[in-house]
């Protein structure tokens, strides 16, 4: 039978490993926000859809938009920490990195309704 402070010791070591392994680069950086993000207004919509993909050698997200119901006055727009990096009228987004230091929001604009909604900020 093991002492209380070799139990102890014991537990500390599966704690400290645990971390390594949970930190580790070569862990994927599961994302609570993973799957598809439905955007509507009352004349738009768009899939808002963020992966976990293997990018420069570790695990991070890709976010994409994708216009789905696009009449003329729909935009959609994807945002870096406030910094626009895709803006169409139709067409989707292509693929983004969406590492440690970005923050990518999405949102769908409709001239029509006088509107915007925004969708996940990851």
């Amino acid at each position: 039978m093991l002492s209380h402070r070799t139990a102890l010791r014991s537990a500390i070591a599966v704690l400290g490993i645990g971390a390594m392994v949970a930190l580790s680069t070569s862990t994927p950086a599961f994302a609570a926000n993973e799957g598809d993000h439905w955007i509507h207004t009352a004349n738009c919509t768009a899939d808002q859809e963020i992966q976990l993909k293997f990018v420069n050698g570790a695990w991070h997200d890709e976010q994409e938009l994708n216009p789905t119901v696009a009449p003329p006055g729909c935009f959609f727009q994807l945002t870096d920490n406030g910094k626009e990096i895709s803006y169409t009228s139709g067409a989707g987004s292509g693929w983004w990195f969406d590492g440690p230091t970005d923050y990518i929001c999405a949102t769908v604009y409709d001239a029509g309704a006088q509107s915007g909604i925004s969708g996940i900020c990851n």
